[in-house]
Order: structure tokens, then C-alpha cells, then sequence
């Protein structure tokens, strides 16, 4: 039981924030190795472990959006210019994901449909990656960006395209660096977890009441280490090396889920 534990926090925790989707891994596990399941309560306090660790690795941004967005003269700062962006990007994921919720729309979850959006994102991912003209930095985000990066984050609704993912490939076809699209990805992964995790929790106190097992306080606290390594290694390499890696897994696994489907 404590090894399925670790097992489950640990992908959460390494998959969340690269490109190459947490809730493919997290379907595909159980599947492939029935004696693991993960509940919803399981699921959600994962979610809490990854959340704590951007908000831990981001805290000087964080910080700095949050002082400029209440400055008086707010207008004039990179920090409030950026911090509405994030709000725009963030609109349409959560407005589809709360119709998903709310009109209880079945999202498909199967091994075939993992399999081509990780192999079919995944090279848009790499075609993305190889843009020369991937040079701009957050400070040159506008409206039509954000818009368009929020509107493709949609799409990490379905299992595979990964939400991380689908962001840089946004950014880097927009023209922005690898390092700040990365960054960013972040940067949109609060608003997004917290309002996903928060409708969730909410689902299952109004399911359940209120509990909290031994086995979410173990998720929550190796899902945060495991993210927050994952986070801090992740971005030290992409300032110096490209996707290349995480498109080649992506394929490789892509394709190998697609020849057990058929096969």
C-alpha cells in the first residue's frame, strides 16, 4: 500500500510541471498495473503537494507581481501588466472545465486517445521548439498572446496533451524563449491547479464531509518534494538545452501505446 503511495506522488510530482502530461501517467498506471488505483481524495491532495511547490519556487515573482499590482502608479509595472495576462490566459480553461463539471460532460479517458495526443502534441512540441525566432520575454506578452495561450490550454483538458506542454508549445510558436514560456507554464499552473483542486475538494466534502487520511498527508509531502526538485532542475536545464528530450519520450511513449491498443 505505502509503495503505491510513493509510486503515485512521485509521477504527480515529476509530471506536473514538464511537458509530458501528469494525467496521461496517472490513467495509464492503474491500467497497465491494476493492483494501483488512485482515488479522488488521493488525487486532490497530489495536487495540494504540487501546488505548494511552485508557489514555494515562484515566491520572488510572486511577490514582486503581487507588490506591483497593488502599487499605486500599478499601470507602469511589469508586474501588474503580467498578472493580468495570467488572469486572461486563465478565463477560458476555467470556464470550460467548470461546463465540463457542471454539465457533467464525459471526457473521452481512453488508452487510444492518450496515445495519439501525446504522440501528436508532443511532435507539435518539438516543431514548436525548433521556432529561431523563440527570442521574446515576458515583458513583451500582450493581449492577443495571452488569449491565444489561454485558448490552447484548453485543449490540456484532454488526457495527454498535457497543460504544461500545450503552453510552451503555445509560447514558443509566439516567438518567446523556451526559459520564459517554461516560466510561465508556471506561472498559469496556480490559477489552474487551485481552481481545479478547489472544485474538486469541494465535490467530495459535499459527497463525503470533511476527512483527511494518513495517505493524502503522505501524498501531499512527497508530491511537494518531488514537484519542487522536478520544478528547480527543469528550469536550470531549459535555460541552457532544449525539448528535444521530452519530445523524443513523448513520441517513443506515443507510439508505444498506440501499438499495444492495436496490437
Amino acid at each position: 500500500m505505502w509503495e503505491i503511495i510513493l509510486v503515485l506522488s512521485i509521477i504527480q510530482g515529476i509530471t506536473e510541471f514538464l511537458p509530458i502530461s501528469s494525467s496521461a501517467h496517472l490513467i495509464l498506471i492503474p491500467k497497465f498495473f491494476s493492483q494501483i488505483e488512485n482515488g479522488r481524495n488521493f488525487d486532490v491532495s497530489l495536487h495540494f503537494g504540487c501546488i505548494f511547490a511552485v508557489l514555494i519556487y515562484l515566491r520572488k515573482d510572486l511577490f514582486t507581481i503581487l507588490n506591483e499590482t497593488l502599487s499605486k502608479n500599478r499601470i507602469e509595472k511589469e508586474g501588474y501588466k503580467l498578472f493580468i495576462n495570467i488572469i486572461i490566459s486563465t478565463i477560458p480553461v476555467v470556464i470550460v472545465g467548470f461546463s465540463i463539471s457542471y454539465f457533467k460532460i464525459d471526457i473521452i479517458r481512453t488508452i487510444e486517445v492518450i496515445g495519439w495526443t501525446t504522440l501528436i502534441f508532443g511532435i507539435l512540441l518539438g516543431i514548436a521548439d525548433r521556432n529561431p525566432k523563440a527570442f521574446k520575454k515576458l515583458t513583451n506578452i500582450n493581449l492577443n498572446n495571452s488569449i491565444l495561450i489561454g485558448l490552447a490550454q484548453t485543449l490540456a483538458l484532454i488526457p495527454g496533451v498535457s497543460r504544461s506542454g500545450i503552453v510552451m508549445t503555445s509560447s514558443l510558436f509566439m516567438g518567446f524563449n523556451r526559459y520564459e514560456a517554461s516560466k510561465y507554464s508556471l506561472l498559469l499552473s496556480i490559477p489552474v491547479i487551485i481552481a481545479a483542486t478547489s472544485l474538486e475538494a469541494f465535490s467530495l466534502y459535499i459527497e463525503k464531509g470533511f476527512f483527511f487520511t494518513n495517505e493524502m498527508i503522505i501524498g501531499i509531502i512527497v508530491s511537494f518534494l518531488t514537484a519542487f526538485i522536478t520544478i528547480t532542475l527543469f528550469m536550470k536545464w531549459i535555460n541552457k538545452a532544449s525539448l528535444k528530450l521530452f519530445v523524443i519520450y513523448r513520441v517513443i511513449l506515443g507510439i508505444l501505446i498506440l501499438i499495444f491498443y492495436y496490437s
